[in-house]
């Protein structure tokens, strides 16, 4: 009997640590898009919800995904009405996992689990290794479901642990709490499924019970993104609300209509492991469209539970734009002024931080500067329709000009927020994936331009910042040397070329089109800069 709960929870542990390899491999393979395609994607309720689906099958896991949306939310990337559509679709997706599992491949493992280690070990790119990791942990999933039904097939030879089971099966409210812990305790609901369709392969548990213990599995995911909403916003605490209503409303429905399920789904397969997977999908599916119409007024529900209070400002959120001081353009441009400088300062962080990458090929870093572009552009929008809801018809010449100033201002800061998001990112992506190395010469070139680059930046800044004309016209002045620096580190590039410096050629494209980004960053500093001077 040991052995046999030995084999169980080592089964268990493997198809977890599957979970988590194929969770990684996924995430990575997808690239550093992830949130900001979540805050394009979810403007559509449809559109939301399938959005869900794929982000918990990318993520191995409807906890994870939710824990995902509340952070998001906490950084007010995207809202909580946006959420709550890929929060249904979020519980949607664990049942293309379940369906999966459903299917008994598992004679398939190690020649999945080889593969993924060839790639893993042999993989040149970076993404090619992601791969790798994607079919190691895919073959462990089915290796730990194999070790699970081996483990489990002489419990059948039990009188105790079958007379267990049946006494469960008349007991469906117990069921359900017992797979709503173990499923907290394992923090996966997915892993919940894999075992009892595991159970189920060795006909230990009927259809009867597996209904109470795919409610409990339902409900049970909610535990951990409850705890995840400890110290955030109050509108990240909605998010774990609402998964916790939505999932306990749906389990109560559909307990009540178990009877009803069995009889329908019987009529979907013979297979029993199928007909679980199928129950499952079954009572997800319907959960999310009961709510899916009523998401907009569960909304004002949520925010009624618990009242918006003074709170953290988001990142993604203007702090000082008023609408009331629009009636007055001197407070209103002064508004716009510090919340300019909140995209300034994001900015300056992201062109600090993309030398760091280039230098230490740090991958962590690349999303986080992804992240620090979204809060730009949403900035920037916000202050651009904050300065173009002042009335022009009213304003006197000088401060027309002034709304033209800030206009400049912001609309270089979101263009050097792009620069290195969509321009010099994928080519430090670039560098990683295949393991290009610059030369010591021409890495310290570009290092050293960098800093040039960026000292001129924070001086126009902070020319913005005291109104400094005097700051601003030392960036003005730098233009020529900036440019003639590009022209000059392109030669002695090209010299290096010449002369067959290996590790030159193989870097060449990526180092011109660097040092190309920083002129070009450089031309926005110059531009805030002129703004500052009043030579627009």
């Amino acid at each position: 009997m040991f052995f046999v709960f030995l084999g169980l929870i080592g089964g268990l542990a493997l198809f977890l640590y599957g979970m988590q390899l194929t969770s990684e491999g996924l995430k990575n393979t997808f690239g550093n898009k992830l949130k900001q395609s979540l805050s394009t994607l979810s403007k559509n309720k449809l559109i939301a919800l399938l959005t869900g689906i794929i982000l918990t099958f990318t993520l191995q896991s409807s906890t994870a995904a939710s824990i995902l949306l509340v952070s998001l939310v906490n950084t007010g990337i995207i809202t909580l009405n946006q959420t709550l559509c890929i929060l249904l679709g979020a519980s949607l997706g664990t049942t293309l996992t379940a369906q999966i599992i459903a299917f008994k491949i598992s004679d398939f493992a190690f020649l999945i689990i080889i593969i993924g280690f060839g790639l893993r070990l042999l993989g040149r790119k970076r993404r090619q290794r992601f791969i790798g990791d994607t079919l190691l942990g895919i073959g462990f999933i089915f290796l730990g479901m194999k070790v699970i039904s081996d483990s489990a097939s002489p419990l059948k030879d039990y009188a105790f642990f079958r007379e267990t089971l049946t006494n469960l099966e008349q007991l469906p409210l117990l069921a359900l709490l017992l797979s709503a812990l173990f499923t907290s305790l394992a923090q996966s609901s997915t892993a919940t499924m894999g075992l009892t369709i595991s159970l189920a392969m060795e006909e230990l548990i009927s259809l009867d019970l597996a209904v109470p213990l795919i409610l409990g599995s339902h409900l049970g995911s909610s535990s951990t993104v409850l705890f995840a909403g400890i110290g955030a916003t109050r509108s990240a605490k909605r998010v774990t609300l609402a998964n916790l209503l939505f999932k306990l409303g749906g389990v109560i429905i559909f307990f009540f209509l178990t009877p009803q399920i069995t009889v329908l789904i019987q009529k979907t397969s013979l297979n029993l492991p199928r007909q679980i997977a199928n129950a499952h999908t079954l009572i997800v599916m319907g959960n999310a469209l009961i709510f899916l119409p009523f998401t907009e007024k569960f909304v004002g529900l949520l925010e009624k539970i618990i009242p918006q209070k003074e709170e953290v400002e988001s990142l993604q959120k203007p702090k000082y734009l008023d609408q009331r001081a629009l009636i007055t353009p001197e407070i209103a441009f002064y508004l716009a002024s510090q919340e300019i400088l909140r995209i300034s300062n994001t900015v300056e962080e992201m062109v600090r931080e993309a030398i760091k990458i280039l230098v230490n090929n740090d991958e962590r870093r690349l999303e986080e500067v992804s992240t620090q572009d979204i809060i730009v552009d949403n900035l920037s929008r916000e202050v651009t329709k904050y300065l173009t809801q002042i009335s022009f018809e009213t304003l006197s010449t000088d401060s027309s000009k002034e709304v033209f100033r800030l206009l400049y201002i912001v609309n270089d800061l979101e263009h050097i927020g792009d620069l290195i998001d969509k321009n010099l990112i994928p080519l430090l992506e670039k560098k990683i994936d295949r393991g290009l190395v610059f030369s010591d010469k021409g890495l310290e070139e570009i290092k050293n331009m960098h800093q040039e680059v960026y000292n001129n930046l924070r001086t126009a800044i902070g020319a913005f910042a005291l109104q400094d004309r005097r700051m601003a016209q030392k960036v003005i002045d730098q233009k020529e040397y900036i440019d003639s620096l590009e022209i000059h580190l392109r030669q002695t590039h090209i010299n290096r070329l010449n002369i067959g410096i290996e590790l030159s050629h193989k870097t060449s494209g990526i180092h011109l089109d660097i040092i190309n980004i920083l002129k070009r960053i450089n031309d926005h500093s110059y531009s805030i800069s002129r703004a500052v001077a009043g030579k627009l």
